[in-house]
């Protein structure tokens, strides 16, 4: 029997939710062969993730361009594009990205390591036909220049990881480009719970004072480290926690992201449909009747992801409230045999977050824009404008 691939386009949100089936089938496949931390899946490429922002997020979403690769009619990869509207080179124009990313930056969820989910089998073919359809794109809005403007012309990828599918098609992609920009965004900081001997001699004795302060406060007041049991409890840990993260963020004379309906929908939405699956995690940290910290974490395989956090900084006497939920996740995760305590991006390697790690992982933004003229006339005039300011700047 002849064996073939097919390229099929779904632009239909019913017929994109319909995938869910395949698209478990093809993530847990890939989760199932993987041997190294670094190629694992993120809770990110969670079914329950990804339709939860297509269901928020539809308002940003110009149209669905999700790819199905099948090999005899069986689906052996599914390439999560949507297309919407972005800004780069001074152009703001249509833009091809991964679902759950690429948001106005006021309500993004900071999905990380989106990616394409495949069949390890047929990786390579995979590669090959994404990367011709991504030049193909370009090729399409080259030679039909009256209706430039519809075409996508413009792609931007982000938090990718260096070993990602979509990160080796960009490379492949590249030379076919007018404009390649490739950077990193942050870095992801991993723990191995079962191994803490990377912590310094200052953090652990940093740890053990937290430890013996909350420990001696427990024993004299009604302290107590709350783990939400049930969908009731998770929902008024969540409203908690965006009340003190409100309230930090408000002296600094800042909004705070949960005062965006978009992100702040999405979240309760998201432990409402995830809490009895076991993906939510919500802990607390509660002295004599009073929340002073409350961490929201997402589990996925032997994996807990620290999203977002709420601190009440005022209470006295310190206890280091944040520390604190985060030493307790991580025994936690000790109890429950959770391999990982990953605390997601920060954009500097000197992070907090850095003090709990033993693995960290670049996140990487590309930006692409296709070979159109005009794309060369923005790009001509962007360089042109930085060109002319760095002169400028030099003759002051």
């Amino acid at each position: 029997m002849h064996s073939s691939y097919k390229l099929k386009t779904l632009t239909n949100l019913n017929e994109v939710l319909a995938l869910e089936p395949k698209w478990r089938i093809l993530t847990e496949a890939t989760t199932e062969k993987t041997t190294s931390h670094k190629t694992d899946l993120p809770c990110f490429m969670a079914w329950e993730w990804l339709n939860q922002w297509l269901q928020t997020y539809q308002g940003f979403i110009v149209e669905l361009n999700v790819i199905c690769i099948l090999y005899n009619d069986e689906t052996v990869a599914i390439a999560p594009f949507y297309i919407c509207i972005n800004k780069a080179w001074g152009n703001t124009t249509k833009t091809l990205s991964l679902i759950a990313t690429n948001e106005p930056e006021h309500c993004e969820i900071a999905s990380e390591f989106i990616d394409i989910a495949y069949s390890t089998k047929h990786k390579q073919k995979i590669i090959e036909l994404l990367t011709a359809h991504l030049i193909h794109l370009v090729e399409s809005a080259e030679s039909v220049e009256s209706v430039e403007l519809n075409r996508i012309t413009q792609y931007s990828f982000k938090d990718l990881h260096k070993n990602s599918l979509m990160f080796l098609i960009c490379q492949k992609a590249k030379p076919q480009m007018l404009a390649y920009k490739e950077q990193v965004s942050g870095y992801q900081f991993v723990t191995n719970i079962d191994n803490h001997s990377h912590y310094s001699a200052s953090f652990l004795k940093k740890k053990k004072r937290t430890l013996n302060r909350y420990y001696k406060m427990s024993s004299a007041k009604n302290c107590q480290f709350i783990i939400a049991n049930n969908k009731t409890v998770a929902l008024e840990l969540y409203e908690q926690l965006v009340q003190l993260h409100q309230k930090r963020w408000q002296k600094k004379d800042k909004a705070g992201v949960f005062s965006d309906d978009y992100f702040y929908t999405f979240h309760k939405n998201f432990i409402k449909q995830s809490f009895e699956k076991g993906m939510v995690v919500l802990s607390a940290i509660q002295i004599e009747g009073k929340i002073i910290s409350v961490n929201y974490s997402i589990k996925w395989h032997n994996t807990l992801y620290f999203y977002q956090s709420g601190i009440d900084e005022t209470y006295k006497p310190n206890l280091s409230p944040g520390l604190l939920n985060h030493l307790l996740l991580i025994d936690y995760c000790e109890k429950q045999h959770i391999q990982q305590y990953n605390l997601l991006k920060s954009t500097k390697k000197d992070d907090y977050k850095n003090q709990f790690a033993q693995l960290s992982d670049e996140l990487i933004d590309i930006t692409m824009l296709s070979s159109t003229k005009l794309n060369l006339f923005w790009l001509a005039l962007y360089r042109a404008k930085h060109s002319l300011k760095h002169l400028i700047k030099l003759l002051r």
